[in-house]
Order: C-alpha cells, then structure tokens, then sequence
C-alpha cells in the first residue's frame, strides 16, 4: 500500500487515522532496520544453506528474526517467560534442526517477493487477529482493504509474530471465533 515510501523513508502519507499513523510508523521502522532478514530469503534462500551445516547457526539465524521477537525469546532465557519457556525455544530450534526445515521455511519469503505487506483483495472469507507484538499492528481500516470479505477482526492482549507458538490458545479461539459464523 505504501511500499514506495516505506521502502525509500519518504514522508509519512497524509490523511492517516491515528491507529493508521502508528502502524506507517511501525512498518517504516521495520523497512528501516528489519527487511534485511526478510530481503536475504527473498532473493537468495539458497545462501542460508550454511545454517543448515551448524545448530548453533541454526539458532541465531531464528532467535534474530526480528527485535521484538528477540526480545520475548530472551524474556525466557532470563527467568520471565511471558508465553515461552526455555523449553519451548530449544524444542523448536531442535524441531528446524532435526527436520532439516530452517533452509525451506524461507522459501515463503522467496515466493512473496517481499510483498507481504500488501493488499491482497482476497475474495474468501478471512479473520485476522492483531497481536501486540506482531511486526506492526494492522489497522481494521488496512485490513478491510486487504480482505474485502472480513468476516472477524479482533485485536488480543499477548502474542507476536509466532503467535501459533507463543499463544496457541489465543490464536485457537481466535480461529474459533473467525469462522464460527461461517457454520
């Protein structure tokens, strides 16, 4: 939607609701400092073969995903774990490891061609649930664009960008409560 100007740091567009201005400001924030992740599987997934070679490499290549998820991630490491434990990190880097799937889950990222932000205009029927500590907070307005046919919009208190893995009973109901009236 703002691809051109977020991609360039150009001025923020006119016109922007105050829940609308937040999430162009998280999104420029994240086109500023956070992409580069997401550029280097778009363009070449192939290059992340090494963290195929190493489970430490492995491990830091998933626990930097983003600042706000590595920080959740160290929460659990320091004693606080706020929806995961140790545990759970080490269960799932031994998951990507054992399976041999840190290389091909970047194929997603290839496959978009970085256009994960933008809007779709898909025509079935869709709910999106906004987690506090998703990349950025999609507005109702920007989601209603997106999804002409939305049927469930909700914004809950817990839970990131790996919401099925931090909060599963949050993003259970969730899905529960989206496709309920589709019964």
């Amino acid at each position: 939607m703002f691809r051109k100007a977020l991609a360039t740091g150009g001025p923020t567009p006119d016109g922007l609701s105050g829940e609308e201005e937040k999430a162009y400001q998280i999104l420029k924030h994240f086109f500023a400092t956070g992409v580069g992740y997401a550029n280097e599987m778009a363009n070449r997934p192939q290059t992340l073969y090494a963290i195929a070679d190493s489970p430490v490499g492995l491990a830091a290549w998933m626990l930097d995903h983003d600042e706000r998820s590595y920080q959740l991630i160290a929460r659990a490491f320091a004693g606080n774990p706020g929806g995961l434990s140790r545990d759970d990190v080490l269960d799932n880097i031994t998951h990507y490891w054992l399976t041999n799937t840190g290389v091909s889950s970047a194929r997603l990222y290839w496959e978009s061609h970085l256009a994960f932000f933008d809007v779709k205009g898909v025509q079935i029927p869709v709910g999106v649930t906004v987690f506090p500590d998703e990349l950025y907070p999609a507005p109702q307005s920007w989601a209603e664009q997106a999804y002409p046919k939305l049927v469930h919009y909700n914004r809950v208190e817990q839970g990131g960008h790996f919401a099925a893995w931090e909060q599963p009973q949050i993003l259970s109901q969730e899905l529960r409560d989206t496709f309920r009236s589709l019964r």
